[in-house]
């Protein structure tokens, strides 16, 4: 359709251009000098100054012709980039299609969750491309939760969870499976198989989720063990026992992204680490967010680690997320509970 409509100018210019030769022969035959000549009776210096006269007018009416038409072309790309723009303005401005934002790649709209007792109640956020969201609170306040519907491990009561704008609520196991396939999981204690070797447990969604060859899963499994600093060729065949607690950690992280999800969850990342490895945890899903661009929901209590990674804070409080925002935001609020909750930092 575009090519037709940026030819259609093109079209007019020549139909307008062509449309003038049998104008200007129309005036021609007009002319009494041009009929008497066209007719072989009438000769002399007249009758060439008229025709000349004619030619020269018709030329200036074909120039005109052609100077409309590039004009009309002109006007014409303008309104279509102008069109262009506007579009691109109220794709900004104008909310979505049913309140849903298109740049989510993870939204929780009015959900609630009750078991013997509310746990949620009409929660609501969005995770952009890129974005690492740290959902913060107290314990048992249901942050965990929120990741297992995400997961789809849990369906809200009420309300929807999208996933890159597909509400997953209500899939068979089957198509949340194929949903659940696009985010890396690392658990509070890495939940690494402990009868597995460090190669074994990076390669282990590979081997279930793709069909890469061995050279390729021995390949992509170093890959990711050196970008969570980690030497592959010294810990490859160690078992989970033989590491210390930053280092499952990290090959869990490395275990995550080993497909290459765009989504990353983390439930608790840096609990029971010393500072220095807290640090180190910190800057890898930082690392993630900066250079592959991964969209982060993160479950913590550590809130001095929260600050450095996230994007905005989500504080959950009494079933409800009480605030969101940027963590500059979260620190300037005057808010009595989250200055108690923040303790004074």
């Amino acid at each position: 359709m575009t090519r037709h409509a940026e030819d259609g100018p093109r079209t007019a210019r020549l139909t307008d251009t062509a449309a003038t030769v049998p104008s200007a022969a129309a005036h021609v035959a007009a002319s009494p000098a041009a009929a008497l000549e066209v007719d072989g009776r009438t000769t002399g210096p007249e009758a060439s100054d008229r025709r000349d006269e004619d030619r020269r007018e018709g030329g200036r009416r074909a120039e005109d012709d052609t100077g409309a038409g590039e004009d009309d072309e002109l006007t014409a790309r303008e309104e279509r980039q102008g069109a262009r723009v506007r579009e691109a303005i109220r794709d900004e401005l104008e909310p979505a299609v049913q309140g849903e934002d298109r740049s989510a790649i993870i939204s929780l709209r009015n959900v609630s969750l009750a078991f013997d007792r509310p746990i949620l109640q009409d929660v609501s956020f969005v995770a952009r491309k890129g974005e690492t969201i740290v959902v913060v609170g107290e314990s048992g306040t249901g942050k965990s939760t929120i990741l297992k519907l995400i997961l789809r491990l849990l369906v809200p009561d009420t309300g929807q969870v999208c996933i890159e704008g597909r509400d997953i609520s209500r899939l068979s196991f089957a198509d949340a499976l194929k949903v659940r396939q696009r985010m890396g999981m690392v658990f509070q204690g890495a939940a690494l198989f402990d009868s597995m070797s460090v190669f074994e447990n990076v390669a282990y969604p590979l081997r279930e989720q793709t069909d890469m060859s061995e050279e390729e899963i021995d390949t992509r499994v170093r890959e990711k063990l050196k970008f969570v600093d980690l030497e592959p060729d010294q810990i490859l065949d160690q078992l989970p026992s033989q590491l210390s607690g930053g280092m499952r950690k990290r090959v869990g992280i490395a275990r995550g992204m080993a497909a290459d999800p765009p989504i990353m969850l983390y439930d608790e990342p840096t609990s029971g680490l010393d500072p220095l490895t807290t640090g180190t945890v910190t800057r890898l899903i930082m690392k993630l967010q900066r250079e592959l661009g991964v969209t982060s929901v993160v479950v913590s209590h550590d809130i001095r680690s929260t600050f450095r990674m996230a994007t905005r804070v989500a504080l959950l409080a009494e079933r409800r997320i009480v605030f969101s925002g940027t963590p500059e935001e979260m620190t300037g609020s005057d808010d009595e509970y989250i200055r108690d909750f923040l303790g004074g930092l």
